[in-house]
């Protein structure tokens, strides 16, 4: 496994500051927010500067993470698409984070689906010739926040580029047992966020993953277990996000043990 930090940890720095945080952490990768490129672009004129720090850095890119609304913008989505496409392909990214929009599945219509089916089919041909996948996260607010309705979505699109982002914590958080929704989803897993909560007066607080509700000792056991070489990518939400870094990375490195490559 390859341990990666998102980057927007440090939502408000400017991603040539964000890098060097992250590869002095220890890590080697680094997940970029799409708003982390667009404002590098919007300055540099072009992503080159940044190719070559990362490469400096030795910071590899597993994913780039993109925000759509496929049901009420598709026009703008496949906008969206193409310019995040471009950017993992000059990043070396094999895939881009997808979020379909639409709501919640438990609510959506018949229409809804049908039509979101529809214009991620459509990405997931846009993306193929250039070799790469869109990883569905399962993530409240989307067709994809459970383990059923994101194996619908899969199914229903039957694209071989679109695979799963598994926030396992936001199925946790749903009630669903963390090691079922692995063996449900394992065949579409192409990376992890890893993230946790723990409950401070009744009401929920960012936390480190030795820390929180879910064991995640037991579930990434379990994922070194099954063989899983992917990225596992943690994602932070706190405060002090450097030193955050450094002990989540701690923490996998003694769980995981040789099967982290950080």
């Amino acid at each position: 496994m390859q341990a990666a930090m998102c980057s927007i940890a440090w939502k408000p720095e400017p991603i040539e500051a964000v890098a060097p945080l992250v590869a002095a952490a220890g890590y080697s990768g680094i997940e970029l927010w799409g708003p982390h490129l667009d404002r590098f672009v919007a300055a540099a004129g072009s992503l080159d500067p940044l190719v070559a720090q990362l490469r400096t850095l030795g910071l590899t890119v597993p994913m780039v993470s993109a925000y759509f609304d496929l049901l009420n913008q598709p026009e703008e989505s496949i906008a969206i698409a193409s310019r995040h496409l471009h950017y993992a392909l000059r990043l070396g990214a094999p895939l881009v984070r997808m979020f379909t929009g639409g709501g919640g599945s438990a609510t959506a219509s018949e229409a809804a689906w049908a039509t979101i089916t529809d214009v991620l089919g459509e990405l997931c041909d846009l993306a193929r010739p250039y070799g790469i996948a869109f990883a569905l996260e399962t993530h409240d607010g989307h067709l994809h926040d459970t383990t059923p309705s994101t194996l619908r979505l899969i199914h229903s699109v039957n694209a071989p580029n679109l695979g799963v982002n598994l926030d396992i914590h936001n199925l946790y958080a749903r009630g669903e047992e963390p090691l079922w929704s692995l063996e449900q989803l394992w065949p579409w897993v192409r990376i992890l966020h890893l993230k946790s909560q723990r409950l401070v007066n009744g009401a929920p607080q960012v936390c480190g993953l030795a820390e929180g509700n879910l064991d995640y000792t037991a579930f990434l056991q379990a994922l070194a277990v099954r063989g899983y070489g992917g990225a596992v990518s943690i994602e932070w939400f706190g405060s002090a996000p450097t030193q955050a870094a450094a002990s989540e990375l701690a923490f996998l490195r003694n769980v995981l043990g040789y099967t982290l490559t950080a």
